[in-house]
């Protein structure tokens, strides 16, 4: 016997169905199971199955947010970063924590952080997870995605993090290199060389996900190559060909990191020269992107992702993906590092527009007497512009009818947020995490009333022992070997 349908019907919302169209006032939506069926005034509540109601007073309906780029294990080291500039982080974070964190570890950050997302109406990511020292690592990884029910793209990090070494006795992580390792036990593997990562890779492809299609999927299977600028281009080019014959549905990888990319490589016009840009590829940062870069970029429907926080702060320069739009490329926005910043999705499609709009104003020359880049513009980023760059635009994005019931409510009758001029307006410029009140992904409700539907108080407990446990374990090793050779790297000196 067929199981019944299962309604879910949002009542009285202002319906922003596509960013840059007219918002739908006092609209209904109804979900059947995971799609949505009907959008319309005062619709009826069907008799064919249960039906849950929903109705959050002065509520906005939205497309969930698509985060493009994010590493997600990180959430375990929550404020570490947020006065590192990118020499800091590379040698702190990819050199010392990534050695350190456990499979266990792993499925602690990604989970939490999965939920945490969840809870900032982000619905789709994807997980650029360069942190698989062993297959337990990856196993945890993919299970902490499924368990937590957001819509991800896991890939698989072909980066090797480097063994650990021991700081001097007295733990203070500066000296030349003496004392004893068991101090910080690295989970370094030697044997988990390029090949035996492609060969797990290939078992976790198998293992967990069977057609790799995300319209039958909600987690499905990527790749991140090692990073381009820290190699030579053949073997990115390999590696990009390997994850196409591993069955990646996106390849994942940091690319021209503006003013610090001291060698000036330009990897993606090489990329674009060996004939390997498709559809498939997502390039996270890219201020120092050429224009014929961009125009190989678009031409290949290739994605780019900006986090305007990261950038910003750590000296990759001013976001490029508005000047990406421009060039008629997919762009859209992702969060990156919350070791940095926070969840809140909102707060980088804000800092995105104004930014630019800064950049504007001064190229102008004068005072300005039209604002140039539309608030609209940067909602559709992180939604629908992140649909495209994540392959998922044939699923969400957008609130109509036959697309996946990925959505967030957005509660606006408060001080905060009345009145509400302008709907778009008002969920970029005045609303925060805690106006949040319902997301819905796959049909499946994840946060009601503010709410997560998940109970968080062992995980509050453990994220706060074990991030306490990792941050004095790395204060125990040794930076001086990674200093150096991070330093050239960034310089395009040869290691």
């Amino acid at each position: 016997m067929a199981k019944p349908a299962s309604y879910i019907l949002i009542k009285d919302a202002t319906v922003i169905a596509e960013a840059g169209t007219s918002p739908l006032a006092h609209h209904d939506i109804l979900v059947r199971d995971d799609l949505i069926v009907a959008i319309g005034r005062d619709l009826a509540a069907p008799a064919d199955g249960p039906v849950t109601t929903v109705r959050v007073p002065g509520c906005i309906a939205v497309p969930g947010f698509v985060d493009g780029h994010h590493h997600m294990w990180q959430q375990l080291l929550r404020g570490a970063a947020t006065d590192w500039t990118l020499f800091d982080y590379t040698v702190h974070m990819r050199s010392i924590f990534g050695s350190l964190f456990t499979p266990d570890d792993v499925y602690l950050a990604t989970h939490a952080a999965a939920l945490s997302l969840l809870s900032n109406g982000v619905t789709s990511v994807l997980e650029h997870c360069h942190i698989i020292n062993s297959p337990a690592h990856a196993d945890a990884a993919v299970r902490a995605l499924k368990d937590a029910g957001i819509r991800a793209t896991f890939a698989y990090g072909f980066y090797q993090n480097p063994p650990v070494t021991a700081g001097p006795a007295d733990g203070s992580g500066s000296g030349s290199g003496s004392g004893s390792l068991a101090a910080a036990p690295s989970s370094y593997d030697p044997a988990f060389t390029h090949e035996a990562r492609l060969a797990d890779a290939a078992r976790v492809r198998a293992a967990y996900f069977g057609s790799n299609d995300p319209a039958r999927e909600l987690v499905t299977f990527g790749v991140s190559p090692d990073e381009p600028e820290s190699q030579p281009t053949e073997k990115t080019v390999r590696e990009i060909a390997e994850a196409r014959e591993l069955g990646a549905r996106l390849i994942t990888m940091h690319v021209a990191m503006g003013p610090c990319d001291g060698a000036r490589r330009h990897i993606v016009q090489q990329l674009a020269d060996a004939g390997v840009l498709g559809p498939d590829l997502v390039f996270s940062h890219g201020a120092s992107f050429t224009d014929g870069e961009l125009a190989a970029i678009r031409a290949s429907g290739a994605g780019i992702v900006g986090t305007p926080d990261t950038e910003l702060q750590m000296g990759m320069g001013f976001p490029v993906v508005f000047r990406a739009r421009d060039a008629g490329c997919n762009a859209c926005l992702g969060i990156d590092i919350t070791s940095n910043q926070g969840n809140d999705f909102v707060a980088q499609m804000r800092l995105a527009i104004q930014v630019q709009r800064a950049l504007q104003n001064e190229q102008g020359g004068g005072l300005p007497t039209v604002v140039a880049r539309k608030t609209a513009e940067v909602l559709h980023m992180g939604t629908l512009g992140g649909a495209r760059v994540l392959q998922l635009d044939h699923l969400v994005g957008t609130l109509e009818v036959g697309k996946k019931a990925d959505l967030a409510l957005v509660a606006c009758d408060d001080l905060e947020t009345l009145p509400v001029t302008d709907p778009v307006g008002a969920v970029v410029f005045h609303t925060s995490p805690a106006h949040i009140n319902t997301v819905i992904v796959d049909g499946v409700v994840r946060k009601s009333g503010g709410k997560l539907v998940a109970d968080t108080s062992k995980l509050r407990d453990d994220i706060s022992r074990r991030g306490a446990e990792l941050n004095a374990l790395a204060a125990t090793c040794d930076l001086t070997e990674a200093r150096v050779r991070w330093l050239k790297l960034l310089r395009g000196e040869p290691l």
